[in-house]
């Protein structure tokens, strides 16, 4: 979360009631959020200041939402966006496939929604060797640590591939057997083998971060 306190974000909505409210919130977590119900004040704000995200709604004061990322994918600026709209309309979601917005988010945002859209620009904003695992945990594929609040954790060799591993299938459950061929591979996992191992992990780790579905697997907690 700390890239979104040094990013700007650009916000599209003419809905006066929802846009003050949203504001607040964004104001939170983003260094400065540029509000604007129109197209044409919305490429002005880009021309004057550096943007690094956008959330736009359908439907604006002097168009489309939709034709104004497309207007400005085809000056190749492809400034991450989210679309917001109102209408759970099949046609105008087909219609953001191909300008690659980020999601479609539909309104109204309940603030577990709204959470889910700020945790996924800061994935987004994030130097791509650093995935965001929740609020306190970020892995580093590089240096192949954990960091908690500032400090590295140091893994172990076996520990990386079963942390790398659940953040590759993550947000699934992976299953014993998917453990056995893919951080095992050809060697026996005993039956204790995996509950040490997140026993190890546990005590490296202050906060809890891989829950157990019984019987079934494991997933990491984001």
């Amino acid at each position: 979360m700390d890239r979104l306190k040094k990013a700007n974000l650009l916000f599209l909505e003419d809905n006066e009631e929802f846009a003050k409210n949203t504001i607040q919130l964004l104001n939170l977590y983003f260094k400065k959020v540029y509000h604007t119900d129109s197209i044409k004040s919305a490429f002005k704000i880009i021309d004057d200041y550096k943007i690094d995200f956008i959330i736009s709604d359908i439907k604006l004061k002097d168009g489309n939402g939709l034709d104004f990322i497309k207007t400005l994918r085809d000056t190749n600026d492809f400034t991450p966006t989210i679309v917001l709209s109102s209408y759970k309309d099949e046609k105008l979601l087909l219609q953001a496939i191909p300008l690659h917005v980020e999601a479609y988010e539909l309104k109204p945002l309940s603030y577990e929604k709204f959470k889910n859209i700020i945790n996924k620009i800061a994935k987004i904003l994030e130097p791509k060797n650093i995935y965001i695992i929740n609020n306190e945990l970020t892995y580093n594929t590089k240096s192949k640590e954990i960091i908690y609040k500032s400090q590295n954790i140091k893994l172990t060799k076996k520990e990386i591939s079963f942390v790398e591993y659940l953040i590759k299938k993550s947000p699934e459950i992976v299953t014993q057997d998917m453990i056995q061929v893919n951080v095992w591979e050809s060697k026996i996992m005993s039956n204790s083998a995996i509950k040490n191992l997140i026993l190890r992990l546990r005590k490296k780790v202050p906060t809890k971060f891989i829950i157990n579905i019984g019987g079934v697997g494991y997933k990491l907690i984001s």
